[in-house]
């Protein structure tokens, strides 16, 4: 129900348990067989050929990377099937230059690498300390590009420009020095690659290095030391022998200890390491970068209820932490497991010149700009109006242009275009050129942009763009030619109203590339509704969520997407709808959307309605199942979780439990089971420690109790999501799942 962990690789092996799932008089489908006939396998293989569609689009998959000086930005431009090569492009004048012609580019790189390279893909580019040249890595090697010559050379693992690439590298930003992730610890080494200091990890008490840990002097750098010691631990076996080896996870469950945080600072000029005494009370801690002199550095608590936010500045020569802000919401929370994996570093922005800061916060009801001053004084409200302000992407070096992620058009709530503002207040004027899902890359100077872009019909494109406007500069296009060619790929819109009759909902539709609207389809509700997550697309490929609900498409169902209320990235009452009691009002928001959808489409049969999800979808595939088990007659819940799981997945959105014990036991799964009615299959990893495998051990339990017949497939060594042929197996168990007891169109 989080974001992935990375657990250890255990041996692919995948044991199938049916507990006697109970038989219709009259199948709709094929009865379960080892293997799949002929034209059955001809279907999966087609559903697997569309959640892998991303493949078929030839794109840049570089993000593109901005020099220090001169407004100028290197980027990978492919140019058909087997061209592209790294182009700098001048902003100032729209010149676009190849590095390297695409046939130079291919011919040195198979020489370095001894065999025939026709058409490489890269992921990732970095800039060499000197910013003389790029550096990138082609089947595992790495190569450096200076920005004149054309020259490509191999470069050795250690060299200083090779670590550049690598996450357990963190170059200065000046001065050369290198700081190095280690197991368990941390090492810092000057310019002259001799180590300044090193610290070792301990059991259960870990060194880790945030994202922009340096400050811009490449003087300090700041670590955590993340204490687990008191942190429930979680089991897992591993099963790959017939001697089981059981290791342990820390994993804060609701109630439970949470980790504890502690900042330090690192002296490169005298190899101290200084703690920093943290704030009191059980807190989620979070670094939020250094102000632009480097005078400070900034941190973000959210309380354990994460109804309180505070902003703090530590000094670093003196390690003394001044309280600078407070955010708090007593009737609801400030900011939920959004925030805690990644949304922490859009929340501040330190203004240059000691300014102060802009805040964002959703007090007035939607999410928007404050401005405060140095001592945490609020100035004013920056930005206002009914919709939300998503990033503070840029502030202009002088004057008071600022540039806003936001979504101020009405007819499209979820899309994210770009605007500029003024930090003295007033109206955006927006400055995307096209609809869908924008993000914007500005350059140092604050004067140029690029501008990455697309939407549910243009794929993907970026465009170099002056702040004052004018013209715009392609630099990359997608090719998606052989995506169109597939057919069948676009989503078709819904708009709904939720449970309570009145709040409008947005959700998508998918159908079978062969879709006969004279047949009659059963429907699958593929559905996530976690509260920290919008899964329907605005975007042209859009998210693994409508990945997977295309592919379903394709075994003969149609598939809605939906969101319900409770979700981010709309109004804070929209999100509220559901706080302090999740699973009460999702489901009847997808079944009331359901039969809205198939009231102007006959060819929709809510008579066989599937529901499937993975982690919070396992959760609500469980909850719809149990609470509508006379509208959803199958459902396949993969990895799920529970309302005791992790406590920043949970105690945000319900409360903390000995507050709100009504909230936790209404939404609690396991005292429905004596309600389920249709055909329910569970899948979940051995080694899930997002959403552990209790979870569904617990609910056959209580199915088991309650003389319900359910289906359960365990995966064996694999994590919350399976990989490699383990994931292509439960996918294709979906599929067959879902063609067994639902059938195909009539």
């Amino acid at each position: 129900m989080q974001l992935l962990r990375h657990g250890d690789d255990f041996l692919a092996l995948v044991l199938t348990m049916l507990t006697g799932a109970p038989v219709l008089a009259d199948p709709p489908g094929p009865v379960f067989a080892p293997v799949p006939d002929a034209s059955t396998q001809a279907k999966l293989d087609l559903a697997d050929r569309y959640l892998r569609r991303v493949e078929l689009v030839r794109d840049s998959l570089v993000p593109p990377r901005w020099l220090r000086e001169g407004d100028r930005v290197v980027f990978w431009a492919r140019e058909g099937k087997d061209g592209g090569t790294w182009v700098l492009a001048h902003a100032r004048t729209g010149e676009l230059e190849p590095l390297v012609s695409g046939e130079a580019l291919r011919s040195q790189l198979s020489a370095l690498l001894g065999k025939p390279v026709t058409a490489p893909r890269f992921h990732d580019v970095a800039l060499a300390p000197d910013e003389q040249g790029i550096v990138f890595q082609l089947d595992g090697k790495t190569f450096g590009l200076g920005l004149s010559g054309g020259k490509v050379t191999r470069l050795s693992p250690q060299d200083r420009a090779a670590l550049t690439l690598s996450r357990e590298h963190v170059l200065a930003p000046r001065g050369g020095a290198l700081a190095v992730r280690k197991e368990g610890g941390f090492a810092v080494l000057g310019a002259d690659g001799a180590t300044v200091v090193e610290r070792q990890g301990e059991e259960r008490l870990d060194w880790r290095i945030p994202e922009r840990a340096w400050s811009p002097d490449g003087r300090y750098l700041v670590v955590w030391r993340e204490d687990t010691r008191a942190v429930h631990q979680v089991p897992v076996v591993d099963y790959a022998t017939a001697l089981e080896k059981v290791t342990t996870v820390p994993y804060a469950k609701v109630g439970t200890p949470l980790p504890r945080s502690e900042l330090h600072l690192v002296d490169v000029t005298t190899g101290s390491v200084t703690r920093v005494a943290p704030v009191e009370g059980e807190t989620y801690d979070f670094f939020a970068g250094w102000n632009p002199e480097g005078t400070e550095a900034l941190c973000l608590h959210l309380s354990r209820d994460a109804k309180r936010l505070d902003l703090t500045a530590v000094t670093p020569g003196s390690a003394q932490r001044r309280h600078v802000l407070r955010e708090e919401r007593p009737e609801t929370f400030v900011a939920g497991l959004d925030f805690a994996v990644g949304g922490f570093e859009q929340q501040v922005t330190a203004l240059p010149s000691g300014r102060g800061y802009l805040w964002m916060s959703e007090r007035d009801g939607w999410r928007h700009v404050y401005a405060y001053d140095r001592a945490g004084k609020l100035v004013r409200q920056v930005t206002q109006g009914a919709f939300p302000v998503h990033q503070v992407v840029s502030v202009a070096p002088t004057g008071d242009a600022l540039y806003v992620l936001a979504s101020a058009d009405s007819g499209a709530p979820y899309e994210q275009l770009i605007y500029r503002g003024s930090l003295k207040g007033g109206a955006l004027t927006r400055l995307s050129s096209g609809s869908g899902m924008h993000r914007m890359t500005p350059s140092p100077s604050g004067q140029y942009y690029v501008d990455t872009w697309s939407s549910r019909t243009q794929p993907r494109v970026r465009e170099l763009v002056s702040v004052k406007g004018g013209r715009r500069v392609r630099l990359t296009t997608s090719d998606a030619s052989e995506l169109e060619a597939l057919g069948g790929t676009k989503p078709e819109p819904l708009l709904v109203k939720a449970a309570d009759g009145v709040t409008p909902l947005h959700g998508v539709l998918y159908k079978p590339r062969d879709f006969d609207p004279k047949k009659r389809y059963p429907v699958i509700a593929h559905i996530y509704a976690g509260p920290f997550l919008s899964v329907v697309p605005w975007s042209y490929i859009g998210n693994h969520e409508s990945l997977t609900a295309s592919a379903l498409a394709q075994l003969g169902f149609v598939v809605v997407l939906l969101d319900p209320r409770g979700g981010p990235g709309r109004s804070k009452a929209f999100q509220d709808a559901n706080h302090g009691r999740v699973g009460q009002t999702e489901i009847p928001d997808y079944v009331t959307g359901l039969e809205q959808a198939a009231s102007t489409r006959p060819w929709m049969d809510l008579e066989r309605v599937g529901l499937h999800g993975a982690s919070w979808g396992g959760y609500f595939t469980l909850r719809g199942m149990l609470t509508a088990p006379d509208f959803f007659k199958a459902g396949y819940a993969v990895a799920p979780g529970a309302l005791e799981e992790e406590a920043i997945i949970n105690e945000p959105y319900l409360g903390l439990r000995d507050q709100n014990p009504q909230g936790y036991a209404a939404g609690d799964n396991l005292a429905l089971a004596h309600q389920l009615k249709g055909q329910l299959k569970l899948m979940h990893g051995t080694s899930d420690v997002n959403a552990t495998l209790s979870v569904t051990m617990r609910m056959a339990d209580a199915l088991i109790k309650a003389g319900k017949r359910f289906e359960l497939l365990l995966m064996p060594g694999e994590p919350h999501s399976p990989r490699g042929a383990a994931s292509r197996y439960s996918r294709d168990d979906v599929g067959l799942f879902f063609l067994r007891t639902l059938g195909e169109p009539r």
